[in-house]
């Protein structure tokens, strides 16, 4: 408990943000934008204001677990302290979108297309950051077949895959400056780019 304090605050304080707001909601809120960034989809304010907190609790426990049911369950101890900061990194950037959607739909003038990117970017470029010390694992890392079958493949593939999440970041946070109909569109291109290079690069690593 006394190591994950901190992400628990966290999801107790989405919780207390969302029960504070539901008086000043509309009974319908937007809890998702399209490509314009304009809202496509709405819900009622009481699950709404509460989607993203059990989202987070769900998931945060599902995490915190997940390592005692890999079959390299061992190797998790080799990379304890990244693991930790993924978490981390991973639940602030979800209450950070929480507390948008809470503003937006009490009618503060946010950007929600803007603040997308730029949170995705700075995630990929922390994650990229700590890619290269994550160790041998099913469920977290870029796993292909070539990469769960070899540890030394695993090691390459996530030392160029580091500086490539950290290059998708970049540019991810650079479509910001795009109109907002192709921003999204470019969001996928870099994210599905990056993913197939890798994939690539692992099977190339592979064969040599």
């Amino acid at each position: 408990m006394k190591k994950h304090l901190f992400i628990i605050i966290l999801i107790v304080c989405s919780y207390v943000l969302s029960l504070l707001a539901i008086p000043y909601l509309p009974n319908e809120v937007a809890i998702h934008w399209n490509a314009a960034g304009e809202p496509d989809d709405f819900m009622n304010k009481w699950w709404g204001a509460l989607l993203f907190p059990l989202f987070l609790t769900g998931i945060t426990f599902l995490l915190i677990y997940l390592p005692k049911f890999d079959p390299r369950k061992e190797n998790y101890k080799k990379f304890e302290n990244v693991y930790h900061i993924f978490l981390h990194v991973f639940v602030i950037f979800f209450v950070i979108l929480h507390v948008v959607t809470l503003a937006y739909n009490v009618g503060f003038s946010v950007q929600v297309d803007i603040v997308v990117p730029i949170g995705v970017g700075v995630l990929f470029i922390v994650l990229g950051n700590y890619m290269p010390k994550i160790k041998p694992n099913y469920f977290i890392g870029i796993r292909t077949p070539w990469t769960l079958d070899n540890e030394a493949v695993w090691q390459k593939t996530h030392r160029v895959g580091g500086k490539v999440f950290v290059m998708m970041g970049v540019l991810v946070m650079l479509t910001v400056f795009v109109e907002s109909v192709w921003r999204f569109v470019l969001l996928l291109i870099i994210v599905f780019g990056g993913t197939i290079y890798l994939f690539i690069q692992s099977y190339i690593f592979s064969r040599q």
